[in-house]
């Protein structure tokens, strides 16, 4: 294993992520077997894995993710199946690599060991935190979607203006936004500015108003579903982490230029809707970061590589920004996810064909299908071939005929491990490489009260 990492790092080499071997589509005859090559260079213009479940969608993120920490990479890895032979396989990377001060694992499972960050505490603009907290709200009906953005605009910017002459400098936290998010906490907003000799006051204020005029029970509406989405990042464990923190220590240690990998435990199967928030807080906060850093015509320092596992579970609103301009600054984003259907759920077919148009590399693995398959039969082309057969007259004759370079079929019935890659690299068939188990094992604390480990084992 260490002799193939070496080779991968080679200074020889234009720097690359090996994905495992394979043969190019064009060679039917599969004679010329080849290493199946991400370049770094085309890191930035982002990654798509769509594949169904049980495939090894999550021992790639292992593979791939364990080359960027060896290569130096900033990482960040949303995980919701809470993966503990993955988490394992971070940390030994991390150790092998000198990068042990670098880990930080940002999890509301087991909070007593996971670090402290206030996604709010860091922005250049007020918009920032808005959107963050955006990030988490439903986005089915349009009209609902931006009621409940003029109620958070209003809130976020009052808050802000109240600290700006109070003189308090304390950062934004979940909290505070939570705790106006009624009709009698907006009332008292609008009380509390006016009066202040502050350019932005009078727009406020008539915000302020056209908010508490909107119907009763729409408004009622908005205000609870905005409420629950706040109440969710500010009760509970999840709490302890980010809804009462005051410092950001990760997006402290990218802007000072530093090492992190970041691995985010979500827990999707043990609270739904609070680890949904969680990772869209998340990827938002870091589409933040990559903006600030784009708009000052920099780059960070060390590319950041953020994967992001059962991506229909952290897509919002304005993600597309990220795709379409976070490579600038060097984010490189690697989604997983079972189809494209799940995120068109999420956010529509026109966003969804955002991010799908914005990801210059795919990976196709097992799909279960026809949909889904004829996806990646588009994706092969058609060739042409000579075909013989009868014509009228009863005799036989060859013409050339169009046909699909990968048959319907085929995707269907790919094996674990199995893909097909289109990139700028070219267009394989290949199998993904084999990921060894970490010598290292963590061992997470048991959460079922009377589990027999002998029995359970």
């Amino acid at each position: 294993m260490e002799c193939r990492l070496k080779r991968l790092f080679s200074k020889e080499k234009e720097p690359y992520t090996l994905i495992g071997k394979g043969f190019a589509l064009s060679d039917t005859g599969k004679r010329h077997l080849h290493e199946i090559r991400f370049m770094d260079k085309y890191r930035s213009g982002h990654l798509f894995v769509f594949a169904t479940t049980q495939v090894g969608k999550t021992r790639l993120v292992e593979w791939m993710a364990e080359q960027d920490i060896k290569k130096g990479k900033n990482v960040v890895i949303i995980d919701p199946k809470v993966d503990w032979a993955l988490f394992s396989k971070i940390y030994q990377s991390c150790l092998q690599s000198g990068r042990e001060e670098d880990l930080m694992l940002l999890s509301p499972i087991f909070p007593q060991y996971s670090i402290k960050i206030n996604p709010l505490s860091h922005f250049y603009m007020p918009e920032e935190p808005i959107s963050h907290i955006m990030a988490g709200v439903p986005t089915d009906d349009e009209f609902f979607y931006n009621v409940a953005l003029d109620a958070t605009t209003f809130i976020v910017r009052c808050t802000l203006m109240l600290k700006r002459f109070k003189k308090d400098y304390s950062p934004l936290r979940f909290e505070d936004i939570a705790s106006k998010a009624s009709y009698k906490g907006i009332t008292e907003l609008k009380e509390s500015i006016l009066g202040l000799d502050d350019p932005e006051q009078p727009k406020l204020k008539v915000l302020g108003e056209q908010i508490l005029e909107s119907p009763q029970d729409y408004f009622s509406k908005v205000t609870n579903t905005l409420r629950t989405t706040l109440t969710q990042m500010t009760i509970g464990s999840i709490s302890t982490i980010i809804g009462s923190a005051e410092k950001n220590e990760f997006i402290d240690r990218i802007e000072r230029g530093k090492g992190v990998v970041l691995y985010v435990q979500t827990g999707s199967m043990l609270t739904k809707k609070t680890a949904d928030i969680l990772g869209k807080v998340v990827v938002s906060m870091i589409q933040s970061v990559s903006g600030r850093f784009y708009a000052s015509g920099l780059k960070f320092k060390h590319p950041l590589c953020l994967y992001i596992d059962e991506m229909s579970n952290c897509v919002y609103r304005g993600i597309e920004d990220a795709f379409n301009k976070g490579g600038s600054s060097g984010l490189c984003i690697t989604g997983l996810t079972q189809s494209m259907a799940d995120i068109i759920t999420e956010i529509g077919e026109d966003r969804a064909r955002k991010l799908f148009d914005n990801t210059n590399t795919k990976i196709f693995g097992r799909m279960n299908d026809i949909g889904s398959a004829k996806i990646v039969t588009d994706f092969g082309g058609v060739m042409n071939r000579h075909a013989s057969m009868f014509n009228s007259d009863g005799n036989i004759v060859a013409r050339e005929v169009e046909e699909s370079v990968i048959k319907l079929e085929e995707p269907i019935r790919l094996k674990q491990r199995e893909i097909y890659y289109f990139g700028f690299e070219g267009q394989f068939v290949g199998k993904i490489a084999p990921v060894e188990s970490s010598e290292i094992m963590v061992k997470p604390p048991k959460i079922i009260k009377g589990f027999d480990e002998e029995v359970g084992s």
